[in-house]
């Protein structure tokens, strides 16, 4: 019985190891770091979210994860000195679009980028939590497009705690003891982002070279197993257009395809709108996964706010409520007040 409950739990262990190991956002739009290191600095502001999100509610030890983070540019030039500035005045708020503003040669040399993520990710007696650095370049190439290639590096700590692993019949004192197995594994992310002030494609590929890791024991408890995790590269390819369809409202629509080793080709289709750079609702779908329903606020232009609940789609809606994510976003140091974010949304 200990045996086979042993298992049980590494097999459903591996298979989220194995399949969607990175965690699941809905409001990856408005924090496009989480999947891509290359966007780090592309704002003209210290760019900081702070995301938490509850997976199929209400269904006993689903996912949730929360997740910090930071990131803002090195040695940018002032656009009000050397360019264009992306905000007009108090009385309209959109941005100037590209055609509005030059073209032609770049009038304002490359610049750097630098962030930090801290992502914690849980789901019944498994967790990971992964604390990342990031650096990006963003290289002129047109008037009013640039290149960003950027990568990202650090560690991801791996756990499953049998303290959290409930055996309601014949439980086995092994397992019913607790005790927890850990593996500390290196992680690297590469990505890259061409961009303009309305629209957006980006490539990248998360958890890159590292594969196998031992899950070894803590503690004195010599009744838990030892075993040999795996992880899979994530593959990511997303772009966006964003237009303005009167004076105050800007449509924003988006795609987002994945592709993680051992499953399928996924995707999200996604649309926004957005008022006056004030308020914004949006929709999305999840292939066969969930309908999403996006709300949010730029309330000033240091704190931003976004919501968003899924509507699930699969068998697992019988017993979950749905998921619900909140993201807050703080803009430091922005000194042309802009509302909203320019150039990722």
């Amino acid at each position: 019985m200990q045996k086979f409950i042993l298992f049980l739990v590494a097999s459903l262990f591996c298979y989220r190891l194995s399949a969607q190991q990175n965690p699941q956002y809905s409001q990856y739009m408005m924090n496009t770091y989480l999947i891509n290191p290359a966007v780090v600095g592309i704002e003209d502001y210290t760019d900081i979210k702070v995301g938490y999100r509850n997976q199929w509610t209400n269904f006993e030890g689903a996912p949730t994860t929360y997740y910090l983070t930071a990131h803002f540019a090195l040695d940018k030039p002032d656009r009000t000195s050397t360019g264009p500035t992306p905000y007009i005045s108090k009385t309209i708020r959109r941005p100037i679009t590209p055609s509005r503003q030059y073209s032609g040669k770049p009038r304002v040399p490359g610049h750097q980028g630098v962030g930090i993520s801290l992502i914690s990710d849980n789901m019944g007696p498994s967790s990971q939590i992964s604390l990342l650095g990031s650096y990006a370049y963003h290289i002129p190439v047109t008037g009013h497009s640039k290149l960003a290639i950027g990568a990202s590096g650090g560690v991801t700590q791996y756990t499953l705690d049998f303290s959290n692993l409930q055996v309601k019949v014949n439980p086995d004192p092994a397992i019913m003891g607790g005790g927890k197995i850990t593996a500390i594994q290196p992680t690297i992310n590469v990505g890259a982002w061409y961009y303009s002030m309305n629209y957006y494609i980006g490539v990248s590929a998360n958890q890159l070279l590292f594969e196998n890791y031992n899950l070894k024991p803590t503690g004195d408890n010599s009744s838990t197993y030892s075993w040999v995790g795996s992880v899979y590269p994530h593959y990511f390819l997303s772009a966006g257009y964003r237009f303005d369809a009167t004076d105050y409202w800007t449509v924003m629509p988006s795609v987002l395809v994945k592709k993680v080793n051992l499953a399928p080709v996924t995707y999200d289709v996604n649309l926004k709108a957005m008022y006056d750079n004030r308020f914004w609702i949006g929709a999305s779908y999840r292939n066969k996964d969930a309908f999403v329903g996006l709300v949010g606020f730029n309330i000033s232009s240091l704190l931003n706010i976004g919501y968003s609940y899924d509507f699930t789609l699969s068998d697992i809606n019988q017993r979950s409520r749905g998921s619900h994510e909140i993201v807050i976003g703080v803009m430091l140091n922005n000194r042309h007040k802009i509302l909203c974010p320019q150039n990722s949304w």
